[in-house]
């Protein structure tokens, strides 16, 4: 029953971000593009794989200095006594400081939803977490393919029960990016 309810859950928060992210494309006027004509990017962060973290991005612009996100995550780790998994998505705005978005200096910030689901010492337990992060960073065009360092910080809010021991898993610290991608 309360792996049913969390895949209920799970499936929820895959739901809302298909739909944020086909909302977007659809508001989102493909007249604002950027001098080179990009008007969106999909684009993954590589090194998150080396941490157990698969995350990708989609932007779409929606003004000459403006453009709106959607992400999507997905880890699965193990370590010592503890097991976790955790998939999610959220949506955000990226402000270019000049009016070339998709490309150059932009700081921005998102709000995301998180299921986890944790076990240790054989005790179970999940549930949704809310993010916010505010970022910075800076997207180079190559052609098609970008690349894209940020830099910011993030607060996570959400707690676990296992073993009868609540585990808050709250708190404030770095959110460090480098996606790369493909602007179309």
């Amino acid at each position: 029953m309360r792996k049913k309810r969390g895949m209920a859950k799970a499936g929820a928060i895959l739901v809302i971000f298909l739909l944020l992210t086909g909302t977007t494309q659809i508001v989102c006027s493909q007249e604002a593009r950027a001098e080179k004509g990009f008007g969106s990017v999909i684009s993954v962060n590589p090194f998150g794989l080396l941490f157990g973290i698969a995350n990708a991005e989609y932007e779409k612009v929606w003004k000459p200095n403006m453009s709106l996100i959607g992400q999507g995550l997905f880890s699965f780790r193990s370590s010592g006594n503890w097991k976790w998994s955790i998939f999610g998505g959220g949506v955000g705005i990226k402000r270019y400081l000049n009016p070339t978005a998709p490309e150059k200096l932009w700081f921005g910030g998102n709000v995301n939803l998180q299921y986890v689901s944790a076990e240790y010492w054989g005790g179970k337990d999940s549930s949704i977490f809310l993010g916010l992060t505010g970022l910075a960073g800076y997207k180079w065009i190559f052609g098609q393919f970008t690349v894209e360092p940020s830099v910011g910080l993030g607060i996570s809010i959400g707690s676990l029960s296992i073993g009868g021991e609540s585990v808050p898993l709250a708190g404030v610290g770095p959110a460090v990016g480098f996606n790369l991608g493909y602007a179309f």
